[in-house]
């Protein structure tokens, strides 16, 4: 059965072997994760059976703006609309929001979000400096 966690506490080499089955290849990525984790205000992690098949997280600009990074689900489950119940979770409660950016690796898709406010979301792709986790 799949179960969401939201701002639990988070166990940085759980998150740290997410990211590398997910094909994160960054050297000395497992040293970023504790930052990772310390620079997001918030996050949601699903999991099945024990296994994390999927996390996203965000970051507070300012009072008015956020950006969502991160957001990665098990290519075996992509299919269950977890990207989207994930994005969904984590914009719960920020209708005093102005912008709300997410960003995504070049190769994937692009997102498009319909918030809780009936706002709607493009996804830009990321500038190629951006640490974006994949």
């Amino acid at each position: 059965m799949l179960e969401f966690e939201q701002n639990e506490q988070l166990d940085p080499a759980a998150l740290a072997d997410f990211f590398v089955r997910q094909g994160w290849k960054e050297p000395d990525g497992a040293s970023r994760i504790e930052w990772v984790i310390e620079a997001s205000d918030g996050w949601v992690v699903c999991w099945l059976e024990g296994e994390m098949v999927g996390f996203g997280r965000t970051f507070r600009l300012d009072p008015r703006r956020k950006i969502m990074f991160d957001v990665l689900v098990d290519e075996r489950f992509r299919a269950l609309g977890l990207v989207e119940e994930i994005m969904r979770r984590l914009t719960q409660g920020v209708s005093d929001l102005t912008e709300f950016q997410v960003f995504r690796r070049e190769q994937q898709a692009p997102w498009t979000f319909l918030g809780a406010a009936g706002l709607h979301y493009d996804a830009p792709e990321a500038s190629p400096d951006t640490y974006t986790g994949g």
